[in-house]
């Protein structure tokens, strides 16, 4: 079978034979398909990555049977329990009841009225689970089964629904009112490689977390920035800061969006019309922030949430973390040299000038495309990552996703990216029992990117070296190999117990680092090219 194509060239129309080998033909034929039963195939789609997500919920959770603190399953299940039997005032307040050594909120309280509703559903059919003070510890197959459908649920209906509002209204719904050919198949498998990613299902659905919850958020924020509805882009983006700290990772990009937009764009503004928006973007923010944040304007306690969701006194970084202080830390011991107050200071202003770049060139940018958005959302959160105070290892998934929104434009080093991500959270994941779905998550998703990429990559135009990538990856994998046989073979020495998590840590930032230097570079070309074209 064959498909004649007809193209314009020179105001002349050439016919393309495409045989049934051919790349194209494959495209075509997935494109059709998809293009005529979107809604089968994104069910389908779904079906598939809940699937997966409930196969990495069979096996181990942060600190699964490990008295007397277990880890973060037992953080989740003690804030169900804190939050039904204490006000909200009391919820991030030290007392009695409330004790900081043992598992105290430290997320912000959007997370402590997901965690109340929550309580509240396990109060009605296991009140046992939620007992105060009496469940500390509880865990049973059951309660492990329930809380697994709690994550599950709460990232079909937030981050999936997101996702694919965000994908179909960028790669079809735009395309149609451009009067463009939508691109199904981008649709599609750009929403399968997203949401089978690796690092966000095992962080969620193996440790055992709600992230996802403030990545909806996050993708509804930045679809209504690319749209200039900046009011609904607030109220989003509140949201996921509220929900989790780590969204602030996001946050500082969209305040100078907004500015570019409404004084600096390439149209003529009328300037008190801006002011007046910016006003009234002010007045949004305050309102939504207010009414989160009621209970303790209200009975005068609202430093003492600040002090629990930025616990300033756990140090500078928590265990063996691919991140600059970490591994600064093995040549300079910072704690012992440095003021906690000093690291802080320090940590923000190395921060806030990794991040000045970006956000010169989005205010450089003639046009600022949903390209250079993504980047500069990229390499933003990614520096916080890299730089900022107090970071997880589990952190990586948060500038991951800004990576994964920019996939169009940067697919070439997504499975390299994916694997490393993966490796760096390697040490924590063999404590929790989550080996098996480490292997079985990369090697899935490696299969899906390589072959989703080939069919998504750019036809027309200039092609890339590939030979680099190959290369990288090639070197990466027997990197990778090595360390796992040799970890797994030979013991750490009872001198450094922590040298293999370390030595994962300083190979895993060299690469962010690389990939962190490699994106500025890339947004500087995009800029120039930018700016070229409107010359």
């Amino acid at each position: 079978m064959k498909i004649i194509e007809e193209k314009s060239e020179n105001d002349k129309k050439e016919k393309i034979i495409i045989k049934p080998h051919h790349p194209l033909y494959i495209y075509e034929l997935i494109e059709n398909q998809i293009k005529s039963n979107l809604i089968s195939f994104t069910i389908l789609l779904d079906i598939f990555i809940i699937l997966i997500k409930i196969l990495v919920g069979k096996y181990g959770y942060s600190g699964e049977q490990d008295p007397p603190k277990y880890g973060d399953f037992e953080a989740q299940r003690h804030w169900m329990e804190l939050t039904l039997y204490l006000s909200p005032e009391e919820w991030y307040t030290n007392s009695e009841l409330n004790e900081e050594k043992y598992w105290p909120l430290d997320y912000p309280p959007l997370s402590g009225y997901h965690s109340f509703i929550l309580g509240k559903i396990l109060n009605i059919f296991m009140p046992e689970s939620v007992e105060f003070k009496y469940s500390h510890g509880y865990e049973t197959p059951i309660l492990k089964n329930v809380m697994r459908f709690f994550s599950l649920f709460c990232d079909v209906i937030v981050f999936h629904i997101a996702l694919h509002f965000f994908s179909y209204q960028i790669f079809i719904k735009d395309k149609i009112s451009k009067n463009k050919k939508p691109l199904y198949l981008h649709y599609f498998f750009i929403q399968l490689l997203i949401l089978l990613n690796p690092l966000m299902i095992i962080i969620d659905h193996g440790h055992f977390q709600y992230n996802n919850i403030m990545h909806g958020f996050f993708v509804l924020a930045v679809y209504f920035l690319l749209k200039e509805k900046f009011a609904f882009a607030i109220i989003f983006l509140s949201f996921c800061v509220n929900y989790k700290q780590m969204g602030l990772y996001y946050a500082l990009l969209f305040p100078f969006y907004v500015l570019k937009k409404l004084f600096f764009s390439e149209t003529k503004k009328n300037y008190l019309i801006s002011i007046l928006y910016i006003i009234l973007y002010g007045i949004i923010t305050v309102l939504i922030n207010g009414m989160i944040y009621y209970p303790w304007i209200k009975s005068s306690k609202l430093k003492d949430v600040f002090n629990r969701i930025f616990p300033v006194k756990r140090g500078i970084f928590e265990d063996k973390v691919a991140t600059f202080w970490c591994v600064l830390n093995i040549f300079i011991k910072l704690n012992k040299i440095f003021d906690n107050n000093f690291l802080v200071k320090l940590s923000l202003l190395l921060t806030l000038f990794s991040c000045l770049f970006p956000i010169i060139a989005l205010f450089k940018a003639n046009k600022i495309t949903k390209k250079i958005c993504m980047q500069c959302f990229f390499i933003i959160s990614m520096a916080f990552y890299l730089f900022s105070f107090h970071v997880h290892e589990k952190t990586i998934i948060v500038p991951f996703l800004a990576f994964l929104l920019n996939l169009p434009y940067m697919k070439n080093i997504l499975p390299t990216f994916t694997l490393i991500g993966m490796f760096s959270l390697f040490p924590l994941l063999k404590r929790e029992n989550q080996i098996i779905p480490y292997y079985l998550t990369n090697i899935i998703f490696y299969f899906f990117a390589k072959f989703g990429i080939k069919l998504i990559k750019t036809i027309k135009g200039k092609k890339e070296n590939r030979h680099i990538y190959f290369f990288v990856e090639i070197a990466i994998f027997i990197i990778m190999i090595l360390y796992h046989i040799i970890e797994y073979i030979i013991p750490p020495p009872e001198k450094y117990p922590w040298f293999y998590p370390m030595i994962n840590a300083i190979f895993c930032f060299l690469f962010f680092f690389g990939i962190f230097i490699y994106s500025n570079y890339s947004l500087f070309k995009n800029i120039y090219k930018n700016k070229n074209k409107n010359l």
